[in-house]
Order: structure tokens, then sequence, then C-alpha cells
């Protein structure tokens, strides 16, 4: 067998860096999305669109976001805004960590060609990485201190996306995941 057809017996949130094993800096809550389709559907009638962090952006009305049970209990233990992020058609956003945020929580809304990357490894100009492919009508914890970067081909691409108040020292990527499980 070729060095690709090994089988990886790593956990499922575990991943080889090559060099070393380290956690994924993303988690998917294991509870599908009852808005997504909703969400879609008006993020496509949307008239106006922001710049925000160099993507088109709309917030999303509350009583659309928290029509959904896992928002709505979030809702109700932290400040947050709902949004939805507009990234256009052959764009990439660079590798970057966030400034103020901690983490978030994203959804991809549109099945489209695009790859978003987390850095597991940096070696001068070269980056290893692990892929977060989103599962469709799946919330994912993101981990914003992590380097990470959005390729995006041929069609516009919706992501959902929850911004907390709390800032990357009052809410961790750990916190939150430990909060939802």
């Amino acid at each position: 067998m070729g060095e690709d057809s090994k089988m990886n017996t790593s956990p499922p949130h575990i991943v080889d860096s090559g060099a070393s094993y380290v956690s994924l800096p993303f988690y998917e809550i294991p509870v599908k999305s009852t808005i997504a389709d909703k969400l879609l559907e008006f993020a496509m009638s949307a008239g106006t669109w922001n710049k925000y962090h160099s993507f088109d952006a709309i917030q999303v009305p509350f009583d659309l976001a928290f029509g959904d049970p896992i928002l709505y209990m979030l809702g109700m233990q932290h400040k947050l805004a709902v949004g939805i992020l507009r990234l256009n058609p052959y764009t990439t956003y660079d590798w970057h960590v966030d400034g103020r945020r901690g983490v978030c929580i994203n959804m991809l809304l549109n099945d489209v060609k695009s790859h978003c990357l987390f850095e597991v490894g940096h070696d001068e100009a070269t980056h290893q990485f692990v892929e977060l492919k989103y599962n469709p009508k799946s919330y994912y914890i993101f981990n914003n201190q992590v380097p990470h970067m959005v390729t995006n081909f041929a069609q516009s691409r919706y992501l959902m996306s929850v911004e907390f108040v709390e800032g990357k020292d009052e809410l961790t990527f750990d916190q939150l995941i430990k909060e939802i499980k």
C-alpha cells in the first residue's frame, strides 16, 4: 500500500500534523439547524449588504435567529449577534487570526466549492493544514485564534456566523465546547 492509502486511526477530533497530533480547531455541534433554509432565503433576498472585515454582511433578525433552539440557548447565556457573510466568487480571505474574537459559531448556508483551512503547522513558507468540510445544516464552533483562511470559487459563498460580545480573553473555544456539550 502507498503512503496515501494509510488508514487514519486517530480519534475524530485529533489530526496527525506530520510531526505531532493536535486537537482540531473546530467542533461540529451534534444538533442540526432548524433554520438553515430560512437563513439562505433571507440572504438571497437581502437588498443592502454592509462591509465587515472585507466580507459583505447582513445582520439576521433576532426572531429568525432565535427560532433555532441552539441559537436561542446561546442567546440566553451570552450577548451575541448573528449575521450572514457573503464571499464573492474567486476570492480568498487570506491567512489570519482574529484580533478580538476567540470563538464563533459558523454554518455554511449554500453548497459551493470553497475551502476553509486551519493551520496545524508552519515552516517558513509552507503551512500544514486541516480542512473544515462543512456538513449541511451543521453548526461549527470555530477557534478564531488558530490561523485560518478561506478560498472560494465560482459562486458567492453564504456563511451564517454567530459573534459573541465576549472577547478572546472572556470566552474561548474550549469554554464554549464545554458549555455546548
